[in-house]
C-alpha cells in the first residue's frame, strides 16, 4: 500500500505536471495571438483547433482561443467557419459577450445575429458549406515512451531531439548514479548500526543511517517527478513536430456547391 509519503509525493508530481501544462498553453495562446495580430489567419484557425483538443485548456483558455479564430474566420469572409465558432463559443459559456474595445462591431453585431438564432432554434441556412480534411497526429512510439519512461531523455534521443535529449540524460543519469550510491550506503550503514556492540557511538551510527536514507528516498522521488516532466516535454516535441509535418505536407480538401 501507498503510505503518506508517497500520497504526498504523487500529489506534488500531478501539481508539477498541471502546471508544466497550463504553462504551456499560455505560451501557445500568446503565440496564436502573434498570428492574429500578423493576419495569419489561416493558421489561428489550424492552430486554435489544435489547442482546443489539449486536455489542459481551461474554460477561459477556450474562450480566448475562439475569440482569436472567430476574428480569423471573419476576416477571410468565411461566414459559415464563424458560425461554427459562435455555437463553440455558446456552448463553452452561453453568456460570453465579445469585448467591443477589442473586436469589430460587424463581428458583434454577426456574433448577435447568430447568438439569437441558436437562443430561438431557427435553422441556419448554409450559404456555402465546406468539408475540411482533419489530419489527426500520431501518437508517440511504444519505444520512445518506454525508453523516455526507463532513462528519461533517452526517448529524446531516440526520436533524434539530441540537444534536450543528451541533456536530460545527463541530469537522469546523475540522479540515478545519486540514488544508487545513496542505497548502497543506506544498506552499509544500517548493517553498520545493527551490528554495534556496547561501547560503539549508536548515535552517529544510526545518525549516519538515517542521512542515507532520506537523501535515497528524496533523489527517489525527484528521479519520479524528473520522469514525468521529460515524458511530458518529450510528447509535446513530438507533436509540435507532427503537426508541424502535416501543416508542410498535407493537402486540404474543400468541397462546396451551390443551389
Amino acid at each position: 500500500m501507498i503510505g503518506r509519503t508517497g500520497i504526498i509525493f504523487i500529489f506534488i508530481f500531478f501539481t508539477f505536471v498541471q502546471l508544466k501544462g497550463q504553462s504551456h498553453i499560455s505560451r501557445q495562446i500568446e503565440d496564436l495571438e502573434k498570428n492574429f495580430r500578423s493576419f495569419q489567419y489561416e493558421k489561428v484557425l489550424e492552430k486554435g483547433n489544435f489547442l482546443l483538443s489539449d486536455p489542459y485548456v481551461t474554460k477561459n483558455d477556450s474562450l480566448q482561443i475562439l475569440k482569436y479564430m472567430l476574428n480569423s474566420a471573419y476576416a477571410l469572409a468565411d461566414t459559415i467557419e464563424a458560425r461554427k465558432i459562435i455555437h463553440k463559443i455558446i456552448k463553452c459559456d452561453p453568456n460570453f459577450a465579445l469585448n467591443p474595445m477589442e473586436t469589430s462591431p460587424k463581428i458583434i453585431e454577426f456574433y448577435e445575429h447568430v447568438k439569437k438564432q441558436v437562443k430561438a432554434h431557427k435553422p441556419l441556412v448554409p450559404a456555402k458549406p465546406v468539408i475540411r480534411t482533419v489530419i489527426q497526429p500520431m501518437p508517440l512510439p511504444t519505444l520512445s515512451s518506454f525508453l523516455s519512461l526507463l532513462l528519461p531523455g533517452s526517448g529524446h534521443l531516440h526520436q533524434k531531439f539530441k540537444k534536450k535529449g543528451w541533456l536530460f540524460s545527463g541530469i537522469s543519469g546523475a540522479v540515478l548514479s545519486g540514488i544508487i550510491y545513496s542505497t548502497i550506503k543506506t544498506s552499509k550503514t544500517r548493517q553498520d548500526y545493527l551490528a554495534a556492540r556496547p561501547g560503539d557511538d549508536f548515535n552517529k551510527l544510526y545518525k549516519e543511517y538515517n542521512n542515507y536514507y532520506k537523501l535515497r528516498n528524496i533523489l527517489g522521488a525527484a528521479f519520479l517527478i524528473w520522469d514525468g516532466y521529460v515524458y511530458y516535454d518529450l510528447q509535446k516535441e513530438w507533436r509540435f513536430r507532427i503537426k508541424t509535418h502535416f501543416n508542410d505536407k498535407a493537402l486540404s480538401m474543400q468541397i462546396s456547391w451551390h443551389f
